[in-house]
């Protein structure tokens, strides 16, 4: 064991000497290195110094099971990420280079967009030399939008190259995991991968969106779709609301021009609404024009007509697409039954109010009510068992005497038929 702890010091000697040639290592310098490093981190450092060691002196890494080769990478066993870690990007801080493995050149360079290589290459070059790093800074520098940067870390997550910290609207760490070098990587089909959408909508400015217009196609054809559907011209927030639909919602251009046009036929041309519209179209993963035409054909049919029905014009609240949804989809009632509860409620209440109307459908579900029909023959029945039991509460009212201290004498049984007869007689003896 004395002679592999003097390799182990040969090693770091050699790795000081090799990393930090500007300083004169001493024993002193040499001591403190050796202090901070426990043999596993001296076996990886000789290792990655004399990879001839783990050929020549296996006895060498009997004091460190964590250490292995993997082609022309050292690698050891990282306890906190879990997984092998490559030395190389430990031992580049101050070096000024950034180091690639050939597997994700070969590999993930060229299955993904280019800007996310560069975002990645960037990243771990900021990461090594201790550099901020945050969504905003990148999207700066490469020009691009916030989205674009969160779709590329994602990406990455995917493909197990990266873990991620997230924070509320920023990532608060990034982890670069291990290049596997020991088996092809497949690329992972696009549908596998699920475009991550911020929290809110991001802002654009007037350059970006005048860039997006001049450069992009479907951009300017969008614009002007948008422009023709609201009959006026677009001002820069209108811009950049409208670019958020196919930026920040990942809504395809065609689908969007639909919204527009569904939107505009039925007389709506506020923006607002539809914005609410095309979040609603995500929130439903719409991402073909035929998807979208059979979604607006299943609301006009449902949601337009109760919405109307109730007197309400807007588009519905999730409040009322909860109550909707459940009197359609998950009890199966009928429109008629839905206006009939409705009718009750206005009845009732003097308005449309969807919790009463909810309560008189929970009702008819239960008993099992699915037609018109249905509702007249429980309403005959509860108004016949309505009546039987004011008869018999009636009755055992009329039989039950109370007796207290102001009636505990006996009643008088008076005969009022015979009082009318002596009045009625004596009139007419009056009037002879």
């Amino acid at each position: 064991m004395q002679k592999i702890w003097i390799c182990g010091l040969c090693a770091a000697q050699s790795t000081v000497n090799k990393f930090y040639p500007q300083k004169n290592v001493n024993k002193k310098i040499l001591t403190n290195f050796v202090v901070a490093h426990n043999p596993h981190k001296i076996a990886f450092f000789a290792c990655y110094s004399y990879p001839q060691f783990y050929v020549h002196c296996p006895q060498f890494l009997l004091i460190s099971k964590t250490v292995k080769l993997a082609g022309n990478e050292v690698l050891y066993w990282d306890k906190k990420r879990g997984t092998y870690m490559n030395i190389s990007l430990n031992l580049a801080y101050g070096r000024g280079t950034t180091e690639l493995s050939n597997t994700f050149i070969d590999h993930y360079m060229t299955a993904c967009p280019p800007v996310y290589s560069l975002l990645y290459i960037l990243s771990m070059k900021k990461l090594l030399n201790n550099e901020p790093i945050s969504i905003e800074n990148l999207a700066t520098q490469f020009n691009i939008t916030q989205s674009d940067v969160q779709n590329a870390w994602a990406h990455w997550e995917n493909t197990g190259l990266v873990k991620l910290e997230k924070s509320k609207n920023d990532i608060a760490s990034i982890t670069f995991l291990p290049v596997n070098s020991l088996k092809e990587v497949q690329p992972a089909p696009a549908e596998d991968v699920k475009p991550q959408v911020a929290e809110s909508r991001p802002q654009y400015t007037t350059e970006e969106l005048a860039a997006y217009r001049q450069h992009s196609p479907d951009v300017a054809r969008l614009f002007d779709c948008a422009s023709r559907a609201m009959g006026r011209l677009l001002h820069v927030n209108d811009m950049s609301v409208v670019f958020s639909f196919h930026d920040w919602l990942c809504l395809p251009f065609d689908v969007i021009e639909y919204l527009f046009d569904y939107c505009e036929t039925n007389g709506h041309r506020n923006l607002r609404y539809i914005e609410k519209c095309a979040m609603d179209w995500a929130d439903k993963e719409i991402t073909d024009v035929e998807t979208a035409i059979l979604y607006v054909q299943s609301f006009d049919k449902n949601y337009r007509t109760i919405m109307h029905y109730m007197g309400i014009t807007g588009y519905p609240t999730p409040s009322h697409r909860k109550y909707i949804d459940r009197w359609v989809g998950e009890w199966q009632m009928s429109l008629d039954l839905i206006m009939e509860a409705i009718d009750r409620s206005v009845a009732e209440t003097g308005k449309a109010k969807p919790n009463y109307a909810n309560t008189v459908l929970a009702d008819w579900h239960k008993k099992g009510i699915a037609d018109i029909a249905g509702v007249k023959a429980a309403d005959a029945e509860f108004q016949k068992d309505r009546e039987e039991k004011n008869i018999v509460k009636f009755d055992k009212k009329a039989a039950k005497v109370k007796v207290n201290r102001f009636a505990n004498f006996n009643q008088r049984e008076n005969d009022y038929s015979k009082y009318e007869q002596l009045e009625r007689a004596y009139l007419e003896q009056k009037l002879k």
